[in-house]
């Protein structure tokens, strides 16, 4: 027993020395027998298990004789590490021929490094499976899960003991279940291929998880599979499906032609507007070079200088409404206006062009320039036409007027008397009458061309709103007077002096109070007043209580020679000039006209002259001096 070399056989006193060793004593712990013969064994032992061994010793030395036991601890080999050593250890005091504890050594260090070593990686296994983004199973050849990681509880939402065994199962989406557990069933023999799946949240309260499970198959027929929750990627991939089908259905609902293109030239995307307009098919262009529909130039930045984006700037515009020359599929070629945004993606640079078919436009400008030039041709001789005109009727009409005027004269100074005499003197003033009138109209019709032709200034100077007004009622005062209408002023002591054409803004007060005349009722009021406004403004109102008129026939009252009244019975003269002039007049000296009316309550025409019309001191010496 003692010269097995495979095991070491030792006998020991009750006080822990070797009494008797065996020969392989040199081969399991580097010591000749003689050196450790009459040695403690504790001084050996490790000291981390001297007290342990010592307990055990004493055990066994109190035990019943025959009886045996076992323990594990470390030895110091002769090379100064340590051993694990496995000893059993018998009583046999009480036997004549050995006298003492029998022990069988056996060094177990291997098995103790090959046990740590797979404690070791079982432990890291359980720190990657606990780590990795993914969940883990691993089942047994009969199927049922022996290890889950937190991962993989996190994605089903069940804790991970109700994982184990076929419980992972009930987390499946009842719709995949039956599929699912008939899958997790093929032979061994089988190559698993990669399924997908959904998981159902136990609770009811969260969305369901669609997940892809790849199983590798182990040599004990176990399986360990990887569980990957796809549920945010199949929502962005589905968004980008959306995303992609909405652009593409814009892009091809667009009534501009749409196109992109590379650096290089090489056309990328085409829309069916663009296959319209230049007449070809996106699938014969498309990854091709863009060398003849459309100067790749107007495409990049203008002039070659490349655009410089910002930091984290993606996309920019390069230019706006850009006209350019395109070619269609059959050589024609065509005007076009353009917007083109430059983009960067990986460094590569890439332009989205805007087209827009501007052909039918510029045909409709050039038709509607030589339209507007027709017709201000046609105004320009219109309205020279009326100047002149006007003038040749004046200068018949002047001496019309002038031979009544001493017609009447001589017929106060000759009055003889009599019925006859009587009669002669009131054609005479008819006929004043009526060529005063008439000459009123022409140069109501004079001015109006002049206006309407450019030739009307104004010959500015220092204008006494007081006076002016004076002078205007007192021109009115006889055509009041035969209407029966009484003209009331009210207006301020302290109007300031104005700056502007005296004779003009008396033209226009004269054309307003003389329509108010006209329209108002015999014996009615008309009531002219004239101040400042909380605004600065200057007020010039002349208000009748008259016929009026409809709020919507103002536009058209202030439009030259338009009538209210066009029936061949009304009652009120005038060519509808009056309040047109007026209106420019006013205008031209920076101000507003406004009418108010209504039907039955009369009209009030409000003058305004802005501010800056209103004379400083300064400009009032000035103007006199």
């Amino acid at each position: 027993m003692f010269q097995d070399r495979h095991e070491l056989a030792a006998v020991l006193s009750p006080d822990g020395r070797v009494r008797r060793i065996g020969e392989s004593a040199g081969d399991l712990l580097g010591y000749a027998p003689e050196a450790l013969t009459g040695a403690s064994l504790g001084d050996f032992i490790h000291p981390d298990d001297v007290e342990e061994a010592r307990r055990r010793l004493q055990l066994r030395v109190n035990a019943p004789a025959g009886s045996s036991g076992r323990a594990v601890f470390r030895f110091r080999h002769a090379d100064g590490g340590w051993r694990w050593l496995e000893v059993t250890t018998r009583n046999a005091l009480a036997d004549p021929a050995i006298g003492g504890l029998v022990l069988n050594i056996r060094d177990i260090s291997d098995h103790i490094a090959l046990s740590e070593r797979l404690r070791a990686s079982e432990a890291r296994y359980r720190t990657l499976a606990e780590a990795v983004p993914v969940g883990i199973l691993q089942a047994d050849a009969a199927g049922q899960v022996q290890f889950a990681n937190a991962r993989l509880a996190g994605i089903t939402g069940l804790e991970p003991d109700r994982l184990l065994g076929r419980g992972w199962l009930d987390a499946v989406h009842p719709e995949d279940r039956e599929r699912v557990a008939a899958d997790w069933r093929l032979d061994s023999g089988c190559d698993a291929a990669a399924t997908d799946f959904r998981f159902h949240d136990p609770d009811g309260t969260g969305a369901d998880r669609r997940v892809l499970c790849q199983r590798i198959r182990l040599e004990d027929g176990g399986i360990i599979a990887t569980i990957t929750d796809v549920s945010e990627y199949v929502l962005t991939a589905n968004a980008l499906r959306l995303s992609e089908a909405r652009n593409e259905a814009v892009l091809d609902t667009a009534a501009d032609a749409i196109l992109t293109v590379d650096e290089a030239g090489v056309l990328l995307s085409f829309n069916r507007a663009a296959e319209a307009m230049f007449g070809v098919a996106a699938g014969d262009l498309l990854w091709r070079p863009l060398d003849r529909l459309i100067p790749l130039a107007d495409l990049r930045e203008e002039g070659g200088i490349r655009l410089e984006f910002a930091p984290g700037q993606t996309t920019a515009l390069v230019a706006r409404d850009r006209a350019a020359e395109a070619e269609r599929a059959d050589g024609t070629r065509f005007p076009v206006e353009l917007s083109v945004s430059a983009s960067e993606v990986e460094g590569r640079r890439i332009y989205t062009a805007i087209l827009r078919d501007v052909t039918e436009r510029r045909r409709a400008e050039a038709e509607l320039l030589a339209a507007k030039e027709a017709a201000e041709a046609g105004n320009q001789a219109k309205s020279t036409f009326i100047a002149t005109m006007s003038h040749e009727l004046r200068t018949p009409l002047n001496a019309v007027i002038g031979f009544s005027q001493l017609l009447e004269t001589q017929a106060g100074t000759n009055a003889t008397g009599g019925r006859q005499h009587d009669l002669v003197a009131d054609c005479v003033g008819a006929i004043r009458q009526a060529g005063e009138q008439l000459l009123a109209i022409i140069d109501d019709i004079l001015d109006m061309a002049r206006v309407d032709a450019g030739g009307f200034s104004l010959v500015e100077g220092s204008v006494n709103l007081s006076a002016l007004i004076e002078r205007v009622v007192a021109d009115l005062r006889f055509h009041a007077t035969r209407q029966g209408v009484t003209v009331e002023v009210v207006a301020d002591g302290n109007l300031p002096p104005i700056r502007g054409d005296d004779r003009r803004l008396g033209q226009a007060l004269r054309n307003l109070l003389s329509n108010a005349i006209k329209f108002s009722h015999p014996g009615g009021p008309v009531s002219l007043s004239a101040g400042l406004a909380a605004d600065g403004w200057v007020e010039l109102s002349v208000r009748d209580r008259g016929v009026g008129m409809r709020q919507e026939d103002v536009a058209q009252a202030l439009t030259p020679f338009g009538q209210i009244d066009q029936t061949v019975t009304r009652r009120h003269e005038g060519i509808g000039l009056g309040l047109p002039l007026a209106l420019r007049l006013v205008e031209a000296h920076g101000g507003t006209l406004t009418l108010d009316s209504a039907p039955g309550q009369g009209c009030t025409a409000t003058i305004r002259l802005p501010p800056s019309r209103i004379m400083t001191i300064a400009e009032l010496l000035a103007s006199m001096s």
